[in-house]
């Protein structure tokens, strides 16, 4: 028995990764990580007693060569006696027409139709190919970006996922000890020539830190998947102590009214894990991206029970405390069908802020305000309700968005949508979304081409 293969079977004993009999879906790309991951599988699934499924995804992005992808993972499916369900989803085709992130869109289709074979088959856990230096990598991005998501350090080696559970087997296994299981059993595999690519923020880290890192210590990638489980250990033990508390802690039996002073009884440790779940209760599984800049503004606001404090928080919601009881509650200011030019006037307040338009060099002197940079041949700037056809340029995108499909994927309500403000220069270039997005050219930095600075003031509404 090999090396790679003793460190996974002993992973799977220490960590009881699946039960004996239960069936198992795999995703397979048909690049290294996977198919050696795959080969393992099919090659102990009698000792492990376990039953495969490989699910395959072609996002047609590559034209023939992913098609070849899928015929390969296909044909070793077949080869290795591997039931295989493999599909292509129109990626190019749902960005035409809906916008966004490829990354993002790519991950939300597989993990769709992940959930839909796991109910197909009966299985009850998904396999992912993530190994320890992904597990390094998405440490450090997490970390430069300052995201807090769940309150996970880097990704967990077990997490709920549709009726089952997501498991990833190789964070045990570092890329190079997966390279040489391929080498060793002869395991065939596809590059994805996308990896190479120096426009993801994922392989310039790939790229660059963790090759010196591994310079410094060939471990340093174990020692980090080591370190994220040690500290997810311990922040299980809290998560479920901080659960049990904020349920006491909530008033009246509402789910989102709390009294600061109690909450501020509690150690900081599970103070801020409480103010992630009243954040997660929030957004409820919305695409809102939690930072740790969000959570400590929601915390300091409960660090006080004088008077009365408003905090705008992300898609329109605001966090209210008045006086000792704090909750949190849907903005409904909207602007109602009105265009209002704002070339050197502000605009009315809506969603909690207040907006003008002016030339760079003639920024106003504004507590509580951000300024937005941009160039613009425009020189009329409105600020009216959205309209049927509008689209934004988002940072990332090659296409502009539709707002239609901004507000569906913001999970904005529908009554809500039609006289949702935006801003827009001339007669039709949206530049704001307020309490949503901002287009692409719009930068907090000045620039030697920008000419205009759009406004954006909080109303203070502290008393």
């Amino acid at each position: 028995m090999n090396h790679y293969e003793q460190t996974m079977l002993a992973y799977h004993t220490k960590h009881g990764l699946f039960e004996t009999g239960e069936r198992l879906v795999i995703g397979v790309s048909g690049g290294i990580d996977s198919m050696v991951l795959l080969h393992f599988l099919s090659k102990k699934r009698h000792q492990l007693g376990v039953h495969l499924t490989a699910v395959h995804i072609d996002h047609m992005l590559r034209g023939e060569q992913s098609a070849q992808d899928r015929r390969f993972v296909e044909q070793h499916c077949q080869l290795w006696e591997v039931p295989c369900e493999s599909f292509a989803v129109p990626i190019p085709a749902i960005l035409a027409e809906n916008g966004g992130n490829t990354q993002s869109v790519c991950r939300e289709e597989r993990y769709r139709i992940f959930e839909q074979v796991m109910e197909k088959t009966e299985s009850t856990v998904l396999i992912t190919a993530h190994h320890a230096d992904d597990q390094l990598e998405t440490i450090l991005m997490e970390g430069m970006r300052g995201s807090l998501r769940n309150g996970a350090f880097g990704m967990r080696i077990k997490r709920p996922f549709g009726g089952g559970m997501l498991v990833r087997p190789q964070l045990a296994v570092t890329k190079r000890e997966i390279a040489q299981y391929a080498e060793l059993d002869k395991v065939p595999y596809r590059e994805d020539p996308s990896n190479a690519s120096d426009a993801y923020t994922r392989n310039r880290i790939r790229k660059t830190i963790v090759p010196a890192m591994a310079q410094e210590n060939p471990r340093a990638s174990l020692h980090f998947s080591e370190l994220a489980e040690q500290i997810n250990e311990d922040a299980a033990f809290l998560q479920q102590l901080a659960v049990q508390t904020l349920k006491e802690l909530l008033l009246s039996g509402q789910e989102l009214l709390i009294s600061a002073e109690s909450f501020r009884s509690h150690p900081s440790a599970l103070q801020k894990r409480m103010v992630l779940l009243l954040l997660n209760y929030l957004y409820d599984d919305k695409r809102v991206l939690i930072t740790s800049h969000l959570a400590e503004q929601v915390r300091e606001l409960l660090q006080s029970s004088s008077g009365t404090v408003f905090l705008h928080l992300p898609q329109n919601y605001m966090m209210i405390r008045q006086y000792d009881q704090v909750f949190f509650e849907k903005s409904k200011e909207f602007l109602q069908r009105q265009q209002v030019d704002i070339g050197y006037v502000w605009s009315p307040p809506v969603l909690g802020s207040r907006y003008r338009v002016v030339p760079v060099g003639e920024e106003p002197e504004a507590e509580n305000a951000v300024f937005w940079y941009f160039h613009s041949e425009e020189t009329d700037f409105t600020l009216r309700g959205r309209e049927p056809g509008d689209r934004i340029l988002l940072a990332g995108m090659n296409q502009a968005k539709k707002l239609a499909r901004l507000m569906i994927d913001e999970k904005i309500p529908s009554q809500q949508r039609d006289n949702w403000p935006i801003i827009v220069a001339g007669t039709n270039r949206v530049l704001l979304v307020p309490g949503l997005r901002t287009a692409a050219c719009l930068s907090r930095t000045k620039r030697s081409e920008d000419n205009r600075v759009l406004v954006e003031q909080c109303i203070d509404y502290a008393k």
